[in-house]
């Protein structure tokens, strides 16, 4: 199994519907093959060093992982998510 982390800052916290993040970046489960679990959740800190939101994503193998990167519902949520995101970090590591 591997993990997929993404931190995400956005242009402005305070303006972003974080609700129409969360529903985008949830309907993908289902939609994708291999992908086993979709988190999201909004940050609580503040400063320099803290992200916005994170997303968490449990993928059955790299494979999987390689997979939804090129699945039309991926580029569905990028087309809501990127246009809100001023920067982005990316983890992904095996279970």
């Amino acid at each position: 199994m591997v993990r997929h982390i993404v931190l995400w800052r956005l242009k402005s916290a305070e303006t972003a519907d974080f609700g129409s993040i969360r529903a985008a970046l949830g309907a993908q489960v289902g939609r994708i093959p291999g992908l086993l679990k979709v988190e999201v959740g909004r940050g609580f800190n503040t400063g320099k060093r803290a992200a916005d939101f994170a997303l968490v994503c449990d993928f059955a193998n790299r494979e999987a992982l390689a997979a939804y990167h090129r699945h039309p519902a991926h580029a569905e949520t990028r087309a809501v998510v990127d246009p809100l995101i001023a920067e982005h970090w990316i983890a992904d590591y095996e279970l």
